[in-house]
C-alpha cells in the first residue's frame, strides 16, 4: 500500500481524522438537524449503510495518505445518521479491519450515537473492542423531546437515557453532546447532566444560516445562546471540579490566553478532518448542508481519489483543508478577530455574501468572549 512515488503531497493542511457515515438514515428525526431537515437532502440518493468495499478502500487510501507523512496517525469517527443502524457485527467487522490494516496508523476509533438503540449486544461489542460513545441528549424530556423526536413524532429522551445508562454502567460513555435550546436556560440543563453523573459534555450552538436565522430564532432576543451558557459557565467553575469537562468553555479560555484550539466554532482554522459518505464521496464539513444542496460535495470519491487530490475536485472543501476561508471585513476589525475568528463557517452563510459575513452567532459570541475574559481577569488579579 505504498503511495505512488510521482504524487505530490501538500503540506498546507493535514488531515487528522475522518467522520466516516457508516449509516445514511437515523432512526429519529430531529427537527434542526442538519442532514435531513435543511437545504440539503443529498442523503435521498445515497446508500442506506457503507458496503464492506467502500469501507475497505477508505482504508486503502488512510494508509497511502499515512505512507507519505512518516509517523502520521488518524482516527476514525463512526457516524451517520444514526451508525448503531449498522448492527454490532458490522461495526466489530469494521473496527477489527480498521485495526488490522492500519496498525499503529489508526490513532482511535470513536462513535457518535443518539443511543437509542443500546442493548446487550452492543454493549458486549463495545467492551470487546475497548471503544467509547459519544451520545446526544438536549436534556430532561420535556426539553429534548421538543426536537427530538422519532418519526412518528414521538419523544426520544426515555430511549436515550436507557441506552445512556446502560453505556456509563460499562464505562463505556465518553461524553455527552447537547445543542442549545434558545427556548429555555441552560442551566438547569447543566444540572441534569450532573444529576447523571456526566462529566464530560459540549453544548452546540443551532445550525442555521443569515438566510433563516430570523424566522427560526429572532423570538428569542439577541444573545439567546450566550443567556443559555453564561449561568451553565458560573455553574461549572463554581463546581470547581476538574474532573468536569465542558469542552466549549475550556476551548474559549484556551484561545484567550493565546493556545491553539482545534474547535470547528471559533478560530476560523483550516479543517482538520473530513467527511466520508457511505458511497465513497469525499466531503468537506457536513454540517454546511444546511447552506445550499450540495455545499460539502466536492465530486471526489475513494475510488478514484485520495486524500492529497482535493484539488481536483470543487474548490470548498480544497479551501477549508489547504487555505482557510477569510473573515469578513467586520470580523477582521473585531476585538475577537484572533480568538472568535468569525465564528462556524456554516453559520457566517448567506445567499447574498456567501461566507462574507460574521457568525449569525456573533453577537452571543461577543457576549460569551467578553464574560469569560472577564472571568480569567477576575481571577488572575484575585
Amino acid at each position: 500500500m505504498t503511495a505512488p512515488a510521482a504524487t505530490k503531497v501538500s503540506e498546507e493542511g493535514r488531515i487528522f481524522s475522518l467522520v466516516v457515515k457508516v449509516a445514511e438514515r437515523c432512526n429519529l428525526n430531529c427537527s434542526y438537524c442538519y442532514m435531513y431537515n435543511h437545504a440539503d437532502q443529498s442523503y435521498l440518493r445515497r446508500p442506506a449503510f457503507m458496503s464492506d468495499e467502500v469501507f475497505a478502500q477508505l482504508l486503502v487510501r488512510i494508509h497511502e495518505y499515512c505512507d507519505r507523512r512518516p509517523k502520521h496517525r488518524m482516527s476514525l469517527v463512526f457516524h451517520g445518521g444514526e451508525p448503531m443502524l449498522m448492527g454490532a457485527e458490522r461495526f466489530r467487522r469494521f473496527t477489527n479491519l480498521a485495526r488490522e490494516q492500519l496498525g499503529d496508523k489508526l490513532d482511535s476509533i470513536k462513535l457518535q450515537s443518539n443511543a437509542t438503540l443500546v442493548d446487550d449486544a452492543w454493549i458486549a461489542t463495545l467492551r470487546e473492542l475497548g471503544i467509547t460513545v459519544g451520545v446526544s441528549l438536549d436534556g430532561p424530556s420535556e426539553i429534548n423531546d421538543m426536537f427530538r423526536v422519532d418519526h412518528a413524532g414521538k419523544g426520544s429522551h426515555a430511549l436515550v437515557l436507557k441506552g445512556l445508562r446502560q453505556l456509563q454502567e460499562h464505562g463505556l460513555l465518553s461524553g455527552v453532546l447537547c445543542v442549545v435550546n434558545p427556548a429555555h436556560s441552560g442551566i438547569g440543563i447543566y444540572r441534569y447532566f450532573r444529576s447523571l453523573g456526566i462529566t464530560r459534555m459540549n453544548f452546540l450552538f443551532p445550525d442555521a444560516t443569515h438566510d433563516v436565522k430570523q424566522r427560526l430564532y429572532g423570538q428569542y432576543g439577541k444573545t439567546p445562546v450566550a443567556d443559555y451558557l453564561i449561568p451553565v459557565f458560573d455553574d461549572w467553575v463554581n463546581e470547581d471540579d476538574p474532573a468536569v469537562k465542558v469542552t466549549c468553555f475550556e476551548d474559549m479560555i484556551r484561545t484567550i490566553l493565546g493556545g491553539t484550539v482545534r474547535s470547528d466554532l471559533i478560530g476560523n482554522g483550516r479543517a482538520t478532518y473530513l467527511v466520508i459518505d457511505t458511497d465513497g464521496s469525499i466531503q468537506a464539513l457536513d454540517a454546511l448542508k444546511v447552506c445550499w444542496e450540495g455545499t460539502p460535495e466536492s465530486g471526489l470519491n475513494l475510488f478514484e481519489h485520495g486524500f492529497d487530490d482535493l484539488d481536483k475536485g470543487l474548490p470548498l472543501l480544497h479551501r477549508v483543508v489547504h487555505e482557510g476561508i477569510p473573515m469578513c471585513a467586520t470580523c477582521d476589525a473585531c476585538r475577537e478577530r484572533g480568538t472568535c475568528s468569525g465564528g462556524y463557517l456554516p453559520h457566517r452563510y448567506s445567499r447574498t455574501n456567501g461566507f462574507d459575513n460574521p457568525s449569525i452567532w456573533c453577537q452571543d459570541l461577543l457576549t460569551l468572549f467578553a464574560y469569560v475574559r472577564n472571568y480569567i481577569d477576575t481571577r488572575a488579579g484575585a
